[in-house]
């Protein structure tokens, strides 16, 4: 039993011996000369070592080193580069033996980061670079010597190692803390409680990576926490991933997301892999719910990055939103070449609020983003939209509405430009294609728009839509490299049926027929106010087979008539109306009015010509329409008004547009009638009594009767 106990313990004390030769034998202390040798040659800077390096034994064989730091050169934000307040490596005894230093786990405890860029632009890692001796006149003379002196000796440092080998299994980092300082940008960013453990660090073999962090960037604050698995290859091209789940937060003065889960089930250079983010928190008083997966390729030579099956689900709640609940859903397959700077979307999707938009999209990246998209819908509805929109603050009261503003007379709001420098970072060309489209009750098919934006420069160079058995054909530009914008605008409407379109969108129709409307105006600036009195060009109308509502001129003329003549005026069913089978005119656009002189309409029974202005700054009109009858109009018991045949008859149209007012100018209309009379009576008169009716006198006694009449 002694012989077995005896062998039992022999491997026991050889450890022990072991040990005992370790502690005796080697001073870990005699590395400390070496390696602030090595480091002050290798970054030019300063290392410090507080306190003893000292041998560990429990609960692993190994070392520790007390306070350290790496020194930053002066005028930077803190006076060291790099420091821990502890670092413990863990070692294994028996390739101690061999001249190997096998670090099983390197613990550093409290260790802090810089990194500062001053105004200049230098940072405290500039001068890291190993430091070059001084060579004088008589050093390079043997020159040649030393070199060859250095490479037979392997250029070993004055303090060697011994050819010791070392290796490293695995990192733990414990209350770390990095400070960025960006003095140019104005920006800090301190990130602290950093956490970091790698189980192991060996070649070919799966590790596992955990960490947490948290940040303070000024208001905003986040916090990041993650666990994979990894391999770490001898090239970077094989490394692989798996089981890699992070989980964040971050909060300001408005926004606030506690609930942010990035996962990705395996990755490899050249193959899918899986990923899956997750975000719930709230943003402006809006509560976010965004779940989006893809997968996604990055080969080995990292020139083209493949993203497919990408689809994005966002849910968002709150006030202002259609429904206080909107929820968006976005799916795309997409490459980034990295060669060419160039990413493109295909297979795009997008829905929203009863709307899907369907397309492709491109984006080279340059000092503008060059972006070229096409979209189709096969349906919008603007108005089911807005009906979604919660109404505005209001109360009925009394018959009146109230608001929530002040009964006080308030100054009047100064007008400015609006801010368009926006469109001067921007190169976009566009095509939207939307199959129906309703918006204020209109209702458009077809609708094709064709646009830029390159510079400051929108341009729609193409917009079609087919417009109530008719259609609309526009073109426009907007400059906005200047601080006063410019704009010109071409628009054609070509057989559209007025009456349902005026009525769908008005609610009722002032005019009747198939019309024909071009416009071609341009002006400067977009102050509501300067709008309307810089604009300046021409509006041509042409209407076949329609009718004016609202005035039913034959009637207007045969009532007042009647008035005149002091005949009793009885009911009439007849509508509001005055046919016509052709309405032509054109507006010539400046200063906020616009003008004309020849208004044409033609009906079998009247002859119209008119002329006047249309103030569109203050939405009134000032017409005189001159009316010539042509037919027969029937008058109060089923009497023709023939005596009114040739006469011209003025109507004015004075008042706002929604609702003018009509009145018939009968005064010259009886000294029409005046003289026709006198005329016939001197015609009669020279039939009975010839040439002595002739006479000078007499028709200067007639025409004085005539004017007496009317003045």
């Amino acid at each position: 039993m002694k012989k077995i106990a005896l062998l039992i313990s022999i491997p026991f004390i050889a450890i022990i011996a072991a040990l005992l030769v370790l502690v005796l034998l080697v001073n870990p202390n005699d590395f400390k000369p070496l390696i602030k040798e090595q480091v002050e040659a290798q970054t030019g800077r300063q290392l410090s070592i507080d306190g003893d390096i000292e041998w560990r034994f429990f609960p692993s064989i190994g070392f520790s080193i007390g306070k350290t730091a790496l020194s930053n050169p002066k005028g930077f934000a803190t006076s060291d580069l790099v420091k821990f307040d502890n670092a413990i490596l863990d070692l294994n005894v028996r390739p101690l033996f061999h001249h190997e230093i096998n670090i099983g786990l390197v613990t550093l405890d409290g260790a802090s980061f810089t990194l500062h860029t001053l105004k200049d632009g230098s940072t405290n890692l500039d001068s890291l670079t190993p430091k070059k001796a001084e060579v004088g006149p008589e050093a390079s003379v043997s020159e040649e010597v030393n070199v060859a002196a250095n490479t037979s000796e392997h250029s070993q440092p004055s303090t060697s190692i011994n050819d010791w080998k070392i290796t490293l299994e695995g990192i733990a980092l414990t209350n770390a803390e990095v400070l960025i300082q960006d003095d140019r940008a104005g920006s800090k960013t301190k990130l602290n409680d950093i956490n970091l453990s790698l189980s192991q660090f060996s070649p070919g073999e799966w590790a596992r990576l955990t960490f947490d962090v948290k940040g303070d960037l000024g208001q905003q604050k986040i916090s990041l926490a993650g666990k994979t698995d990894l391999n770490i290859a001898t090239t970077l091209d094989a490394a692989s991933l798996k089981q890699t789940e992070f989980m964040a937060s971050y909060s300001d003065a408005v926004n606030k997301f506690d609930d942010i889960t990035f996962t990705i089930d395996q990755f490899s250079f050249g193959e899918w892999a899986n990923i899956k983010l997750i975000a719930k928190g709230k943003a402006n008083e809006l509560m976010v719910n965004s779940d989006s997966s893809f997968a996604v390729n990055v080969p080995n030579t990292l020139d083209l990055i493949r993203i497919k099956s990408f689809k994005s689900t966002n849910n968002v709640k709150g006030k202002g939103l259609p429904n206080e609940d909107v929820t968006a859903v976005i799916g795309f397959d997409s490459s980034f070449d990295l060669s060419k700077s160039l990413l493109k979307v295909e297979k795009l999707t997008l829905s929203a609020v009863d709307t899907d938009f369907t397309g492709k999209a491109s984006v080279e990246l340059k000092d503008i983003p060059k972006v070229h998209f096409s979209l189709r819908s096969p349906n919008i509805d603007v108005d089911a939209l807005l009906a979604t929109l919660p109404k505005g603050d209001t109360q009925v009261a009394d018959g009146k509405v109230k608001t929530g503003t002040s009964n006080s007379t308030s100054k009047p709001v100064k007008e400015v430009e609006p801010d368009l420098s926006a469109l001067k970072t921007l190169d976009v060309a566009g095509i939207i294609i939307i199959d129906k489209f309703k918006a204020n009750n209109a209702k458009m098919q077809n609708v094709e728009s064709v646009f830029s934006i390159n510079r400051g420069v929108f341009k729609l160079s193409k917009f079609y839509s087919d417009l109530y058995s008719g259609a609309i054909d526009m073109t426009a530009t907007l400059d906005a490299r200047k601080p006063t914008p410019s704009y010109a605008i071409k628009q054609a409407i070509k057989g559209v049926k007025v009456a349902p379109l005026l009525i769908d969108v008005m609610g009722e129709s002032l005019i009747e027929g198939t019309g024909n409307i071009t416009l071609n105006i341009s002006g400067q600036s977009l102050k509501p106010t300067a709008l309307k009195q810089n604009l300046k060009g021409k509006a041509s109308i042409n209407f076949a087979d329609g009718a004016v509502n609202g005035v039913n001129i034959p009637l207007l003329i045969r009532t007042t008539y009647a008035k005149i003549k002091g005949e009793k005026v009885k009911g009439s069913e007849e509508a509001e109306k005055t046919d016509f089978s052709a309405l032509s005119a054109d507006f010539y656009l400046a200063k906020g009015n616009a003008t004309t002189k020849n208004i044409k309409m033609v009906s079998p029974l009247l002859r119209i010509h008119g002329e006047g202005s249309a103030h569109y700054i203050n939405e009134t009109a000032n017409m005189l329409i001159k009316t010539s009858i042509v037919g027969s109009l029937k008058g109060q018991g089923g009497k023709d008004i023939n005596d009114l045949k040739d006469v011209t008859i003025p109507i004015r149209i004075t008042g706002p547009w929604i609702k003018p007012k009509y009145k018939l100018e009968f005064d010259d209309v009886m000294q029409q009638k005046a003289k026709k009379e006198i005329d016939r009576g001197i015609e009669k008169l020279e039939e009975k009594y010839g040439d002595k009716i002739k006479d000078e006198k007499v028709k200067e006694a007639a025409n004085k009767l005539l004017k007496g009449l009317f003045n």
